[in-house]
């Protein structure tokens, strides 16, 4: 009966985790912009003001520049994606998104559950290469 209501209790916990845990994330503090972008189940999205190709661009040379070893891209028509892996073998996917002309959205995931200081760090060398 013990070993039931504990599985229980980790199933209730790890559905509450990758369901909804959504933390604001200040995207540049130094400039005094109200940007924030948002940290949910893993991964890191941020608004970036540039049209998808020129952010695809910026993010090779971005992860190009940090010693990432790039594996793949996924061009669809909504939206790229870029695999790369880092030391330790960290998967790292990058995926841009066109939400409106001159916006784009980024989403980056660094390993199976998310390291939200490596992503903030590939994002802010992304924007720094545009």
């Amino acid at each position: 009966m013990k070993a039931k209501a504990t599985i229980l209790s980790i199933l209730t916990l790890t559905v509450v985790f990758f369901s909804g845990c959504t933390t604001p994330v200040a995207i540049d503090p130094m400039t005094g912009q109200q940007q924030t972008a948002k940290y949910q189940s893993g991964y890191f999205y941020a608004p970036i003001t540039a049209d998808a190709n020129a952010v695809f661009l910026s993010a090779i040379r971005a992860i190009d520049g940090m010693g990432l070893l790039r594996t793949g891209e996924l061009h669809k028509q909504d939206y790229i994606k870029i695999f790369a892996r880092q030391v330790g073998d960290k998967e790292v996917v990058v995926r841009i998104q066109q939400i409106a002309a001159g916006e784009s959205e980024i989403r980056i995931r660094v390993g199976a559950l998310g390291d939200l200081p490596q992503s903030q760090v590939i994002y802010a060398k992304i924007r720094d290469a545009l």
